[in-house]
């Protein structure tokens, strides 16, 4: 069925939101119905804006996007100084907006249509782990409220934020939405786009550190989601993580601590093992799908910030209730062999959270760890693998895999600690996946784990298919 698209702005509209210069050949001033950075995706009435990347530029990909359908493109000040004869004598089809920085001109834009609608309810969502599923439970509980829209995936960046909030509208009542950052700097810009009312910190951690340079800057860049703050704003934050009081001190607005000690209402829980979690809250019963003690503090905050809406608890129980894992985040996979795909991302806290929670399973059967490199760690990268290597072999499983340049000293390290299961380590995907496959037996338990630029989704995929053709 065809998507009907609704008008968003004029050209000039969104020139004027963006602060750019309008031009406009013959005085057209066509209607914009989405906005897309990439140039093959752009469709008719879209406003393409040409970013610059590391890698690429978006004013090489101008015409193209007008073949598509644009109505306008954004340029730089800078391409448009150096191309304007050119431009004005070009058969151009649409529109160009000019401005100074293309990316700071999607954020204004985006700032300017948030700031439209005064009723929405803003709640941004950020942390170094479980931004993207704590998102999704607070999305399904406030759904039960009311019209709520989030970001859809991970479209949490720099540029992945203004786009999502692009597609807020006038029925919704409430706005969810992730905010990653990695870099200095990144969430002030997010937060002056969303402006949020409220702001969750899921915990801070290590994700990223090689780019960040330390936790206390992630902390520090973390805390700028309360840089607009004031007395009316609620942050809330994880009782029990250790930036916990600096967090606090960097908050303007009002905090609320959330945890199994500190959440109004939480009488008690139970863990079901790979069936997820009962957690007794104000006389109910929610069946919570999703496993781990990671995943049970991630209830626990939904629980917080919409209990602090006002969202009844019937209501907080359906929403919980129609949570299913995401792909790659500790989603349960149950055949042949009983795999735990965690392939979305990986780093110390993280690995350690998956290990605790295998380790409290009691499998009666094999255990088989599948540990693809953590990316992103910089100069903490031999350190944090270290780490992992250890808390690997004190799980104790009868089979590790290390895939990846970086896994190479905890397989080393397993060697020199005479591990006593099988140890296979590779930097070959093609190797890794035809040891995997000759190795596993009815009964496994599989962890598939590692930095999503390991590819181990693929090696899911290539588990789940081998199945199938078994029991055929």
């Amino acid at each position: 069925m065809t998507e009907i698209m609704q008008k968003l702005f004029t050209v000039s509209d969104a020139a004027a939101m963006s602060g750019g210069l309008f031009v406009s050949r013959g005085g057209s001033d066509p209607d914009i119905l989405s906005v897309f950075i990439d140039s093959q995706s752009v469709r008719n009435g879209g406003l393409f804006i040409a970013l610059k990347g590391e890698f690429t530029d978006g004013h090489n990909y101008i015409s193209m996007a007008f073949e598509s359908g644009a109505s306008a493109v954004m340029v730089s000040d800078e391409y448009y100084s150096v191309h304007s004869s050119e431009i004005s004598t070009s058969e151009y089809p649409g529109c160009l907006i000019v401005v100074k920085d293309t990316l700071l001109g999607l954020h204004k834009l985006a700032a300017g249509w948030v700031a439209g609608f005064d009723d929405l309810i803003k709640i941004a969502v950020t942390g170094s782990n479980g931004k993207s599923t704590t998102k999704e439970m607070i999305g399904a509980i406030l759904s039960e409220e009311g019209s709520t829209i989030i970001n859809k995936g991970n479209l949490n960046s720099e540029t992945g934020l203004p786009l999502s909030v692009l597609k807020i509208d006038a029925h919704h009542k409430y706005g969810v939405f992730e905010m990653g950052i990695n870099h200095p700097g990144e969430m002030k810009a997010l937060s002056a786009i969303l402006k949020p009312d409220y702001a969750l910190i899921t915990n801070i951690g290590t994700a990223h550190i090689g780019l960040m340079g330390s936790q206390e800057a992630i902390a520090i860049e973390k805390s700028d989601v309360f840089s607009l703050f004031d007395e009316k704003n609620t942050g809330f934050i994880f009782e029990d993580d250790s930036w916990a009081s600096y967090l606090e001190g960097q908050c303007p607005g009002n905090t609320i601590a959330y945890g199994l000690k500190s959440t109004d209402g939480i009488e008690g829980t139970t863990n079901l093992g790979l069936d997820g979690w009962e957690i007794q809250y104000k006389g109910f019963k929610i069946y919570f799908k999703l496993i781990g003690q990671h995943n049970l503090t991630n209830a626990i905050a939904a629980i917080s910030l919409t209990d602090a809406l006002g969202v009844s608890p019937v209501k907080i129980k359906r929403g919980l209730e129609k949570i299913k894992a995401l792909k790659g985040r500790s989603r349960i996979i149950e055949g042949r062999y009983t795999v735990i795909e965690d392939s979305y991302n990986a780093n110390a806290e993280s690995m350690a959270r998956i290990f605790n929670f295998i380790s409290d399973l009691n499998w009666s059967g094999r255990v088989v760890l599948i540990l693809g490199s953590m990316k992103e760690l910089g100069s903490f990268s031999a350190e944090k693998h270290e780490v992992v290597g250890r808390q690997a072999i004190a799980l104790d499983p009868d089979l590790i895999f290390f895939y990846g340049e970086e896994m190479e000293g905890p397989y080393n390290l397993a060697l020199i600690e005479g591990f006593s299961g099988r140890l296979i380590y590779t930097t070959d995907y093609s190797e890794l996946e035809r040891e995997v496959l000759g190795s596993l037996e009815t009964g496994d338990l599989v962890l598939i784990k590692g930095s999503l630029s390991m590819n181990l989704n693929k090696l899911v995929a290539t588990i789940v298919k081998s199945e199938e053709s078994l029991d055929v």
